[in-house]
């Protein structure tokens, strides 16, 4: 199975633990930033794309990764918009119209 993890934050970093358990789990991951929580803990070596998904490229980005399933972290993208008014609620409102746009099974998560 392969999954896409969008944001590699505070969960991001549980699930990608828990998911290197399985030999049978390949992992992508992409940030907005190119050191994550989940690269400044060791966990990952780095993100495979340092990129921003929205819910207009999440269908191009997902044919081009080939995942069975999304998982978005939504503390990684609250994290970037954190200092905004209103900045938190605006990214999970984003990353729920995300999940609602892709075409694969997407969780948002957190």
């Amino acid at each position: 199975m392969r999954i896409w993890l969008i944001g590699a934050d505070r969960i991001g970093v549980s699930v990608l633990q828990q998911l290197k358990k399985s030999d049978t789990i390949e992992v992508v991951v992409s940030d907005l930033s190119e050191r994550p929580r989940a690269v400044t803990e060791k966990i990952i070596p780095m993100v495979d794309y340092v990129e921003t998904v929205t819910p207009i490229n999440i269908n191009h980005l997902a044919k081009r990764i080939r995942p069975d399933l999304i998982l978005i972290d939504r503390g990684a993208a609250e994290r970037m918009l954190s200092r905004i008014t209103g900045g938190v609620e605006f990214a999970q409102s984003i990353q729920e119209e995300i999940a609602a746009a892709s075409e694969v099974p997407c969780l948002v998560i957190g």
